[in-house]
């Protein structure tokens, strides 16, 4: 069932020239690990206080759509945030964001009224119906890929958190969310983006190169690249952009992760890991028609690199200071 709640009250500019570091190598040579960090903490699963949605915008409306997965085991809220500003002639950019509980509680009426002075962004936020940050079952299964024919990939010390259903997730997105998310809305279609941190960033980077034509622009946070045997790199051997239009891509990650134990507590050091990335992104680069670039997060945990990786998006689709 789809509830409209109006509440009271691009452009994307990736540029080339990523950091010239000997390229490595990236095939899969590591066991993909469930590490504890890469799952919330406990805080996290403590409710939310009221934030823009319930207190309400004087620059952006607000509409809600509730949804069920197809096997009825996960429960989606999506939230759409409509700039009250008139399109710009291509209509509005739409930026996807995956954990959309967690990421609108980084934002405030403050970021709102900064993009509002340059060119806002419709926002549709990918959250679970729950009040807590996160729904750490269901983005386990939402986020993470498996190859075909493999079985759901089981965490052993918490065995209720399966991994697998990145494709099932891509398929409820094209199918079925994204229509829903901008009916009615005068929409630049030539220019969606999608943002995602930790398991959100390997969804990302796993959409991007089986699904390139669904996203125009894609932000990957932290992404948590050995996953299943390092499945993603295998993905990006194989990438191909479609030719007809442009496209970009922001890997990002703070380097200071793993001192609050990170996605990547088994997968080397800190800068170890930003250079397999950096190098991620000189080979996405490469590729005719996208533009890639890898940035280090200075100073930031696995947490804070969530907020402000979502900060510097929406500053680089918006063309606002946030």
């Amino acid at each position: 069932m789809t509830q409209h709640h109006p509440c009271d009250g691009t452009r994307r500019r990736l540029l080339k020239g990523a950091t010239t570091t000997a390229l490595m190598a990236l095939l899969p040579g590591a066991f993909w690990s469930l590490s504890a960090g890469a799952r919330p903490g406990p805080d996290f699963n403590e409710p939310l206080p009221p934030g823009i949605v319930e207190k309400g915008s004087s620059v952006y409306d607000f509409r809600e759509h509730r949804l069920t997965s197809a096997d009825g085991q996960r429960h989606y809220r999506i939230t759409v945030a409509i700039p009250k500003k008139e399109p710009p002639e291509a209509g509005y950019t739409p930026i996807y964001l995956l954990d959309g509980n967690a990421a609108l509680a980084t934002l405030d009426e403050q970021h709102l009224k900064a993009m509002d002075n340059a060119t806002p962004p419709v926002l549709v936020a990918l959250g679970y119906d729950t009040d807590a940050r996160f729904d750490v079952e269901a983005r386990q299964w939402d986020y993470t890929p498996k190859r075909p024919d493999q079985a759901p990939i089981v965490n052993d010390r918490h065995p209720e958190r399966r991994g697998g259903g990145a494709d099932d997730f891509i398929k409820l997105l094209n199918d079925t969310i994204m229509a829903e998310a901008e009916r009615d809305l005068p929409i630049n279609t030539s220019a969606r983006a999608l943002w995602g941190h930790s398991f959100g960033g390997l969804f990302v980077l796993h959409a991007l190169f089986t699904r390139p034509a669904l996203f125009d622009h894609w932000y990957a946070a932290s992404p948590t690249l050995h996953w299943n045997g390092y499945q993603v790199i295998e993905e990006a051997n194989r990438f191909q952009w479609p030719s007809d239009h442009p496209g970009s891509a922001l890997l990002m990650r703070g380097d200071a992760e793993l001192n609050h134990r990170g996605p990547y507590s088994s997968g080397g050091s800190d800068r170890e890991i930003n250079d397999q990335l950096r190098a991620l992104a000189q080979r996405m680069d490469r590729v005719a028609g996208f533009d890639a670039r890898f940035e280090v997060l200075e100073g930031m945990g696995h947490g804070a690199a969530l907020a402000h990786s979502l900060k510097l998006t929406l500053s680089n689709v918006s063309g606002a200071r946030l």
